[in-house]
């Protein structure tokens, strides 16, 4: 265990002291669980694993090995900035040696900028020397389910801090994720939790059954417990095992040794273990797709339910929502133009705004008396910026009906 001044033993323990309440269902992490696309993280795999080439601007090239000693390795890296770039992140390189880079973005907290969540992922792959290492489940898979993560958060709040981290060097032992995880206890730096990805798309036998590996440091029981009650809460059908005292083969090790709390999220490596691991035929074709899409949607809303989402429409309204179920958009998420639906019980004067995760309107809908009854309006969204809206009916009585809904890049 490495030794910390004074005020960051007290941080610690303030995080192992930390209570989440999740409640039995959040509007915004159920938007979040449904704006997971599998066709986005598939295709995210097949360019990191070199199935499809890619195109970073200088014409077509193929990832053959993201080893860490692989020119591969470096185009992953510039693959990683160019996405995160085009979902409209500034990503950071920060290089911990020679040869080892981590590529992360960080999205500030509206309410506490300078305490932090991590969500991540490694990018470099094995095998090693001249063999090919496409690396679509380990850990491809994680890195996809990353890039989606950080697609469809963009523009949702969150309450703290969080950091989209795509770790280099892990098959050397956890190399990028040490260095990283011991500058940031080295500065007291506040982490209320860390939910790594790494192998979760190959399920051999269809069993569903997957790990959550904790430890008891500062508060990754806690975090276990929310990955479980987000599994339940939502009816995501994973049987998720939980592990104690959990492996520390992968990057959440890195953050338990430095006093963080952390959990792992990964298929059952050790019952129905993927027998392409570390080999050149680790490839996209021998994943179990719909696995993949659950436990990518799990790992997501773990990790935002640590983060907390901010409603905004509850902030700028300041009212009480109704059910959800009387009012809905499809399609969503949508590139093109959507329809939302509007159910009221009885007569009443509406005011329906089309407006974005600031609470500003970008299209009036409709104003003036609705019957009772299923009313339908065209949202203009595919002349809007990629990003998270909301439709909000107001009435004159004071009812407000909300629904959220994800304008895809």
């Amino acid at each position: 265990m490495l030794h910390y001044f004074p005020m960051r033993k007290a941080l610690t323990l303030l995080c192992s002291c930390l209570s989440f309440v999740v409640s039995a269902q959040d509007p915004i992490i159920q938007t979040i669980i449904d704006s997971v696309r599998i066709d986005s993280m598939i295709h995210y795999v097949e360019e990191l694993s070199g199935e499809v080439p890619i195109d970073l601007g200088t014409g077509p090239t193929t990832i053959l090995s993201r080893h860490k000693n692989n020119a591969g390795n470096t185009v992953a890296q510039d693959y990683l900035i160019h996405k995160m770039e085009q979902f409209g992140y500034a990503p950071v390189v920060e290089a911990f040696s020679a040869t080892g880079n981590n590529v992360l973005v960080t999205k500030t907290g509206t309410v506490y900028p300078n305490e932090f969540v991590i969500l991540c992922a490694h990018y470099d792959a094995m095998p090693s020397g001249l063999f090919n290492a496409p690396a679509a489940d380990d850990d491809g898979s994680g890195c996809g389910a990353l890039l989606e993560a950080a697609r469809i958060l963009r523009d949702i709040p969150f309450e703290y801090s969080v950091i989209f981290a795509f770790w280099d060097e892990e098959e050397q032992g956890l190399v990028g994720s040490a260095a990283k995880a011991q500058q940031m206890a080295a500065n007291d730096v506040l982490v209320h939790g860390v939910v790594n990805m790494d192998a979760i798309a190959y399920d051999g036998n269809g069993d569903t059954k997957a790990r959550v590996h904790s430890r008891p440091i500062a508060n990754s029981p806690a975090l276990a417990d929310i990955a479980l009650t987000v599994r339940d809460n939502y009816g995501i059908d994973i049987d998720l095992l939980l592990t104690t005292p959990g492996a520390t083969y992968s990057d959440h090790a890195s953050f338990w040794t430095a006093g963080y709390g952390a959990i792992l999220m990964i298929e059952e490596f050790g019952a129905d273990g993927n027998p392409h691991y570390h080999t050149p035929t680790d490839l996209v074709e021998f994943f179990d797709v719909p696995y993949f899409e659950k436990m990518a949607r799990l790992s997501i809303a773990t990790f935002a339910t640590i983060a907390v989402p901010v409603n905004v429409i509850n902030a700028v309204a300041n009212v009480s929502l109704l059910s959800a179920n009387a009012i809905y958009a499809y399609p969503n998420p949508t590139d093109v133009d959507a329809m939302v639906w509007v159910e009221v019980a009885s007569t009443d004067r509406y005011q329906i705004t089309l407006v974005d995760a600031l609470g500003q309107v970008v299209a009036a809908l409709h104003n003036g008396p609705l019957s009772s009854g299923k009313h339908a309006f065209k949202l203009p969204m595919a002349k809007l910026a990629a990003g998270t809206y909301s439709v909000v009916a107001t009435a004159t009585s004071g009812a407000v009906l909300s629904t959220r809904l994800v304008r895809t890049p």
